[in-house]
């Protein structure tokens, strides 16, 4: 009884295998960013010491450009997993490059036309001053269309949210804020992403 049951076990442990068949990915996407709100939580000490606290929410138009690459798995027919890298706008001077781990769902299918689901977290890591790591996630969806085979070309629109550092200005001496005079230092994007993303 037992070798029928590792019999049977084996045999749909294969058929499963086979029916899965992962595999690998590659893609390309260049995109265009709206920051239209910016919402900051500062908290400091200043030259003079004493305490500045400093919170602000305002809207705002930025626009930024943004450049990605990925490699990732098809899962079964309809899902793909991948981690990408590159280079992201996000206000005035301040870029970022991320670390994301994204994921897409295509009810049609990942090798026909139809609509796409998308969604992503990331850590990220500023360019410039304040090399403080954050955060990033983004939502969206889109439409694909199947160029050849395995090769395809996403039209996307995603609702992107960045959690971020940037530097504060000492009010008193128009210096840059030491960091261990910092106690608060949020500042966060919100804003929306056209992009154009090539698979294969």
């Amino acid at each position: 009884m037992r070798k029928l049951f590792l019999v049977v076990f084996l045999l749909m442990q294969a058929a499963l295998l086979r029916a899965w068949q992962p595999r690998i990915s590659y893609g390309l996407e260049w995109g265009y960013t709206a920051t239209i709100l910016k919402t900051s939580q500062h908290n400091f000490i200043c030259n003079e010491g004493y305490r500045i606290v400093n919170d602000s929410a305002a809207g705002c138009f930025y626009s930024n450009g943004a450049v990605m690459a990925f490699g990732g798995v098809d899962l079964f027919d309809k899902w793909n997993i991948s981690l990408g890298s590159g280079l992201l706008g996000v206000y005035s001077r301040r870029w970022i490059v991320p670390v994301e781990l994204r994921g897409k769902w295509c009810p049609s299918g990942l090798h026909s036309d139809g609509f796409v689901f998308q969604a992503a977290a990331a850590l990220t890591f500023p360019t410039s001053s304040l090399h403080e790591s954050g955060m990033r996630a983004l939502a969206g969806f889109g439409y694909r269309f199947s160029i050849y085979r395995s090769i395809s070309v996403d039209l996307l629109v995603s609702w992107n949210f960045t959690l971020d550092h940037e530097g504060i200005t000492d009010p008193d001496t128009k210096n840059p804020v030491p960091r261990w005079m910092i106690t608060t230092n949020t500042t966060e994007y919100q804003g929306v992403n056209l992009s154009v993303a090539l698979n294969f």
